[in-house]
């Protein structure tokens, strides 16, 4: 448990999973929304299936039966936003009722947003009222989005479909992959890729890998990344002055200045990528 009041909870979620299929049906007493800082997981609902990652959050509705399946190597690492069941309705809205969206994209502030938060009650933040209120505008901010613009859910060929590829761009979203090369992942053409992948999950490609490739940045500054011209070079940018750019158009600030922000004070290795790569089986 990272923060408990009467008002809110954030729970810590570090899952190592192997990689399998669907488990046991469960459902919570309590809805809450999970954003991940690396790694993805599936969510099934309804018979739909989402994937959440870096760049996708997942809102689990109180009552909702549903189940979790790991298609990633790695496990994945995250964070759950729960609030008291009488301010439910003022922080999650619509999204309580009906067939409301499981699946938000996260912007790259965002993303900065849960780190800074995370690594302030990482160090002991004990000042309850500046947690609350960095919780509440950040789930805020990733929920905002109409309707309109949400992710839909996928039927079993898109997923199946989708999913290949976003394991190759989460197992390394710093490699110079083309759009005929996720194609052929994806098994259909490239442009259809390119109209289904918007549409399904609610970006374009490229701005999907920009919002992986952000959080690994986060996630190598927060452990202390002091090279900053070989971190751009790690992360596929063709300059430093290009990742500075990049970082601070979608983040708001530059890495120098997020690192002191993220960095704990106990610094860990960290591996080289948001989830582990696939190993193919002996």
């Amino acid at each position: 448990m990272l923060f408990d009041s009467p008002l809110l909870r954030i729970t810590d979620i570090d899952c190592s999973h192997p990689r399998g299929g669907c488990g046991c049906e469960r459902s919570d007493e309590r809805t809450h929304l999970v954003l991940l800082r690396r790694g993805g997981f599936g969510y099934h609902l309804r018979g739909a299936e989402y994937v959440g990652d870096p760049a996708t959050a997942l809102l689990y509705r109180a009552g909702d039966s549903y189940r979790i399946s790991h298609p990633f190597e790695g496990g994945d690492a995250g964070s759950g936003f729960e609030v008291a069941p009488a301010h439910e309705e003022a922080l999650f809205g619509r999204r309580l009722r009906g067939s409301a969206d499981a699946a938000r994209p996260v912007q790259a502030i965002d993303q900065y947003r849960h780190r800074a938060l995370h690594a302030a009650l990482a160090r002991g933040e004990r000042d309850g009222l500046r947690v609350e209120e960095a919780a509440a505008e950040l789930c805020t901010a990733v929920l905002r989005h109409d309707t309109a613009a949400s992710i839909a859910p996928l039927s079993y060929a898109t997923r199946r479909r989708l999913g290949r590829v976003r394991e190759v761009l989460l197992a390394d979203p710093t490699a110079a992959v083309g759009l005929a090369d996720l194609a052929t992942h994806a098994g259909c053409s490239p442009f259809h890729l390119s109209r289904l992948f918007r549409r399904a999950c609610g970006s374009s490609l490229v701005a999907y890998r920009t919002r992986l490739r952000i959080a690994l940045a986060l996630d190598r500054l927060a452990h202390g990344a002091d090279n900053l011209a070989a971190l751009a070079s790690e992360l596929g940018f063709s300059h430093q002055s290009h990742f500075g750019a990049t970082f601070r158009r979608h983040v708001g600030l530059t890495p120098r200045a997020a690192r002191e922000t993220l960095r704990p004070s106990v610094l860990v290795r960290t591996g080289k990528n948001l989830i582990a790569a696939h190993r193919p089986e002996s």
